[in-house]
């Protein structure tokens, strides 16, 4: 069933891309409504938050989107057990999963996918996707390429691979279904092991499609462009950070007859939007999000995701709409998607290399207990973790169960010199200058 639902809906979205920009619009508003109708019968939080403005399903009708109250991830966090129509889901059941679960394949009751991040902001999210969301998902990411077939190909990854992390539980979810055809082989690689470990697998594997962070790839772009590394892909698919045009220029410098593709996607909604080298802008999915853009960030409505609604959710993203008429798809078309350009940390390692420690493998920490936290470089071999606890958990097992988790990612990058230490602290706030809140910091 899942294969065949996702086959309908490719066909469903790619003649979406036919349409004229008023009928996706409309198609938009009607989703919008369907959604709103669904929460305000079934989502105990709406509920609740809309009758506090005197929305109500009477006149839900009738309301502009401009006139429902935003929300943001400290109100998701705040009121998570109220976000769904599953009773069975809370904070307690979620985090035990993640806990017992570190394979990105591993289902919460064999039917929800759920995906952790504290984006850039240090608070933990926690964001579920039912089967069929995930099908639309997987659906909508053909999008990726310009001619999608059903050649068979070798794909190959490079991120954060070891939890429940938005990209390699994409990357890995057709294992084990009838997807997994397209699969010829695949590939993954560690972000946080040393990315020499690769270059020999890499040379006898011969990827057709390399996809991860942007940085990641660039890290595999320059053994490319000093002939170590002897690989030729025909399509490199970036994500999970913004790409920079000097970033873009190494990958193609390196890989001159590949076609580049950067998907935009968050942990709210793994399917926002695309850019590709046949396309005139990077455009968004108005067929799946309804985004508002602001002067400091945009607004989320995820127009697919039932099991979890979010609707005028806070993102800090920064994104440039372009004003045109006639461009080549009926969608929002934006010149770019800012986002936070994380500082990245560079320490010696245990064999006296400077190597770094990916802001992604940060942003993406999880353990029970920890609700936010800040990685602050103090020297080439030394840094300091800022974490702030729930007072229902034992800050014993905290410590030790983040201690651990530390540990874990140094001995992956041949780091285990590298001395940290836990400071726990009652809140983490934005720099008192900016305004801004940084995940990683650098004070030395």
């Amino acid at each position: 069933m899942s294969f065949l639902r996702t086959v309908y809906l490719y066909n469903s979205l790619q003649n979406n891309i036919k349409k004229s920009r008023e009928e996706i619009l409309k198609l938009r508003e009607k989703k919008l409504k369907k959604i709103l109708r669904f929460v305000l019968n079934n989502v105990p939080f709406y509920k609740e938050y809309y009758d506090s403005f005197g929305i109500t399903i009477k006149n839900i009708e009738s309301t502009d989107i401009s006139e429902l109250p935003k929300i943001n991830k400290n109100i998701l966090m705040e009121n998570f057990n109220k976000f769904f129509k599953d009773s069975k889901i809370n904070k307690q059941v979620v985090e035990n999963f993640l806990s017992n679960n570190p394979d990105p394949r591993a289902l919460l009751f064999n039917k929800y996918y759920v995906v952790h991040s504290s984006g850039t902001s240090g608070t933990i999210g926690y964001y579920l996707y039912g089967k069929k969301e995930w099908d639309f998902i997987k659906a909508i990411s053909t999008r990726m390429f310009p001619h999608f077939d059903l050649t068979r190909k070798k794909y190959a990854f490079i991120g954060a691979v070891d939890g429940h992390y938005a990209a390699i539980s994409l990357f890995l979810s057709p294992i084990n279904q009838l997807e997994q055809y397209f699969y010829k082989d695949y590939l993954i690689m560690d972000i946080n092991k040393p990315i020499n470990e690769y270059i020999d697998i890499l040379n006898k594997f011969k990827p057709d499609n390399l996809t991860g962070y942007p940085n990641g790839i660039k890290s595999i772009a320059l053994y490319q462009k000093q002939k170590i590394l002897n690989v030729n892909p025909e399509t490199i698919v970036t994500g999970g950070e913004p790409l920079f045009k000097e970033t873009k220029l190494i990958l193609k410098e390196a890989w001159p007859e590949a076609k580049i593709v950067n998907s935009y996607a968050t942990s709210e909604s793994l399917a926002m939007g695309v850019s590709r080298e046949d396309l005139d802008y990077m455009y968004l999915y108005d067929d799946a999000v309804y985004v508002e853009i602001e002067k400091e960030g945009l607004l989320l409505t995820n127009l697919y995701n039932y099991t979890q609604p979010l609707i005028r959710y806070e993102i800090s993203d920064i994104l440039k709409p372009v004003e045109k008429e006639n461009t080549m798809w009926p969608f929002t078309p934006i010149e770019d998607v800012v986002g936070r350009n994380e500082l990245i940390p560079y320490f010696i390692n245990e064999k006296k290399e400077k190597d770094f420690i990916h802001p992604i493998v940060i942003a993406e920490f999880f353990v029970k207990g920890v609700n936010r936290f800040q990685f602050v470089q103090t020297g080439l071999d030394t840094f300091t973790f800022r974490i702030v606890v729930s007072k229902d958990k034992d800050l014993n097992s905290v410590l030790k169960d983040t201690k651990m988790r530390l540990q874990n990612i140094l001995e992956k990058k041949q780091m285990r010199n590298v001395k940290f230490t836990i400071e726990v602290v009652e809140d983490i706030r934005p720099d008192e200058k900016t305004g801004k809140f940084n995940l990683v910091k650098i004070e030395f």
